[in-house]
């Protein structure tokens, strides 16, 4: 029995193309894999203001104390500070969603940082609404939001 010539694994054999003919392998492709659940963040509303130094000191301070990220401790502190005025835990559907300019522009706008956190509907409404009730803008009512829920923190009342 004759013996087949055994060949080298890692040599490679080129063909060539024959012409008019059908190519020998088809292109890899890859299909999408398929979602399972939908995407959550697609219904949160970007929402950015200007920041000082002390008060993102204190924001990462919170974070790093609470476990949460920016989006948590934004919403937990204008909740917070929503409730404190009295306003609805549930805005009615068709809220108004734009939040207001600041009253008075910022004395110095270099010092400060722009930050920005995805906010459920229902927080955007309750900050807006919180802003038309304190006759505030947004780049105001948000470090006073978080300053009032980082004094709570602070205070050991949480």
């Amino acid at each position: 029995m004759a013996r087949r010539k055994s060949t080298d694994p890692r040599q490679v054999t080129f063909q060539p193309p024959t012409p008019g003919g059908k190519p020998l392998a088809k292109p890899q492709t890859r299909r999408a894999p398929a979602r399972t659940k939908a995407v959550r963040w697609t219904d949160l509303i970007n929402t950015g203001t200007r920041l000082d130094e002390d008060t993102i000191e204190r924001l990462d301070d919170a974070c790093q104390r609470t476990g949460l990220g920016v989006q948590g401790v934004w919403e937990e502190a204008i909740n917070y500070y929503c409730d404190q005025l009295g306003i609805p835990a549930e805005m009615p559907p068709g809220s108004d969603m734009t939040v207001p300019r600041p009253s008075v522009p910022a004395a110095d706008p270099e010092s400060l940082k722009l930050i920005t956190a995805r906010l459920t509907p229902n927080t955007r409404a309750r900050l807006v609404a919180g802003c038309h009730l304190e006759e505030l803008g947004g780049q105001e009512f948000i470090p006073a939001a978080l300053n009032a829920w980082f004094d709570l923190d602070e205070s050991g009342r949480s």
